[in-house]
């Protein structure tokens, strides 16, 4: 769900291409590959490159290029002026080392849950998300928590006009059938996710309200549905993560 705003800058927007090209390309390119993949002539390739290159987002070996670990260094700067990352992370690693399942901690940015923090449990599965993915609010745990915490005037402008991809046949995109699900949720401090982004993956979590200077976030687990089900999943999981916000409010407050 990408928004084309009204005077976008072209240039701009190749800029980013190229980069992304290069982010998901196995290997390193070189400009006819790349032109070619953003549907622009070599020469307008190889200027926005030598762009990147000199502002040190891109690096070139032998008439390839790579993305450089600039970026990096952008997403963690900003990660750790962020309150919320600095007072949580301890708990999620703690709570991901606890259960052995994958623990992740969401802000939303405008309509998308965007995992700030990641930490891989120890059983034998790898999330399909990396911190900073942007993923819309409406298919998973965390983004549905981060809706739950919304005004109802916020939440009313984000549902209306918007056509909502559906992942699974198991997504919700029905914005009556997504309030109802809200109104759960917030009555209930949970939300569940059953295979709504990934067929066969199931998540919860739980809501960690705004406090001054630290935003609203959201704190998920998530695994296989044939590892989390049943008593395990709504009883047990549950309790920790509901129990880790709690503590993670506290750092924050105080109290």
């Amino acid at each position: 769900m990408s928004e084309t705003p009204q005077y976008a800058v072209d240039a701009t927007g190749t800029s980013l291409a190229i980069l992304e090209t290069l982010v998901e390309a196995p290997e390193p390119m070189g400009v006819t590959a790349l032109s070619e993949q953003a549907d622009v002539a070599k020469s307008v390739a190889h200027n926005h490159l030598s762009t990147l290159r000199a502002h040190g987002y891109v690096v070139k070996h032998g008439g390839q290029y790579e993305p450089s670990l600039g970026m990096l260094s952008l997403g963690e700067r900003t990660r750790s002026d962020l309150p919320i990352y600095r007072n949580a992370k301890e708990a999620v690693d703690n709570l991901a080392a606890a259960t052995g399942e994958t623990t992740s901690l969401f802000i939303r940015e405008e309509k998308y849950a965007v995992p700030v923090y990641v930490a891989e449990g120890g059983m034998d599965w790898t999330p399909r998300f990396r911190a900073g993915d942007r993923i819309p609010l409406h298919v998973n745990a965390p983004g549905k928590c981060l809706m739950a915490s919304l005004s109802d005037e916020t939440l009313e402008s984000i549902l209306e006009g918007d056509d909502r991809e559906a992942f699974t046949d198991a997504t919700i995109t029905d914005p009556e059938e997504l309030v109802a699900e809200i109104r759960r949720i917030r009555d209930d401090g949970i939300a569940f996710c059953r295979g709504e982004h990934h067929e066969g993956i199931v998540g919860i979590a739980a809501m960690i309200p705004s406090t001054s200077g630290c935003r609203a976030a959201a704190l998920g687990v998530s695994g296989p549905v044939d590892r989390l089900n049943g008593r395990y999943l709504e009883e047990d999981v549950t309790g920790q993560v509901l129990s880790t916000t709690k503590s993670i409010q506290v750092s924050l407050t105080g109290n």
